[in-house]
């Protein structure tokens, strides 16, 4: 079995696949389905034109995210699949504007298995599915794959795998502890083609638009990795300034690689310089590295 301390973006294992139990599914449905969504999310439904899914925020009118998610078309409608603490936030605001338009709009977490699925060798494994299953790629080097289907999968490895996979791609997965905290372009949603700029109006565009055009953004999202006891979304780090300590950041999501060893998604100022030491905000004996960022921020 592949340790979880491996860097999976540079040592590529031949397949790993993983119960997501803490990936749930909401559905949208019904005569306005595709313009109600349309005005809800940040990414642009036009766009499934082109691609097969599509990733996004959803958003109260401050501009700050309930969950973000991956969209697909159904035969019915349309599948978001984000953290299941994140539905319950995001089916509310959806409800709360669902009564104007023609649209049905349910969790149906229970009746989907979902996996993830990576590596240089997943092609037996994908020729073994259902024939039912819904197979979306939202990766590569290693292939990386979201798989749901109505019936049960055998999987080899735990959630976490594919949390560290996540991390290392510096991809996040919002949950219920910092929701409504964050704009996306502060969870690097922008850089991931998360957000269109183009699209129209949507349930808080204007902040979101301010923040890019007139040069609002103050925080990113990066990658720490380092020693620390036990760190969960929400947990607050600290930067050290001068001789002191000063609140800087918090905690999106975070991995146990190995026994005091911990790789973390945060929220922290977008000037942060990389080599500057953090801990965790309570555990004077923790120190985090900033990593560089995979992509442009843009």
């Amino acid at each position: 079995m592949i340790a979880l301390e491996t860097s999976f973006v540079e040592q590529m294992p031949a397949c790993v696949s993983a119960k997501l139990d803490d990936y749930g599914i909401i559905a949208v449905s019904g005569e306005d389905a595709e313009g109600f969504l349309q005005s809800q999310l940040t990414c642009d439904l036009r766009q499934l034109a082109e691609y097969p899914f599509l990733y996004g925020a959803h958003c109260e009118p401050s501009g700050k995210a309930f969950s973000n998610f991956w969209l697909l078309p159904s035969s019915q409608g349309f599948l978001l699949i984000m953290h299941r603490s994140a539905i319950a936030g995001s089916l509310a605001q959806f409800k709360k504007y669902g009564v104007f338009n023609k649209v049905d709009i349910e969790d149906v977490s229970d009746d989907w298995f979902i996996t993830g699925l990576f590596g240089t060798e997943t092609d037996a494994f994908i020729a073994d599915l259902n024939e039912n299953t819904l197979q979306l790629k939202v990766g590569s080097q290693p292939n990386q794959y979201l798989l749901l289907s109505p019936a049960t999968i055998s999987t080899d490895y735990p959630q976490a795998y594919w949390d560290a996979l996540e991390i290392e791609r510096v991809r996040p997965q919002l949950t219920a502890d910092n929701s409504q905290q964050f704009v996306p372009q502060m969870l690097n949603l922008q850089a991931l083609g998360g957000v269109s700029f183009d699209k129209g109006c949507y349930i808080g565009q204007e902040t979101i638009a301010r923040m890019k055009y007139l040069g609002r953004q103050k925080r990113a999202l990066y990658r720490l990795s380092g020693e620390a006891a036990t760190i969960v979304p929400g947990t607050e780090l600290e930067r050290k300034v001068g001789d002191n300590w000063r609140r800087t950041g918090t905690v999106i999501m975070a991995v146990n690689r190995s026994e005091n060893q911990q790789d973390l998604l945060a929220v922290l100022p977008l000037d942060i310089e990389k080599g500057t030491p953090v801990r965790v905000r309570g555990d004077e004996a923790s120190l985090l590295e900033i990593h560089s960022l995979p992509y442009q921020l843009g």
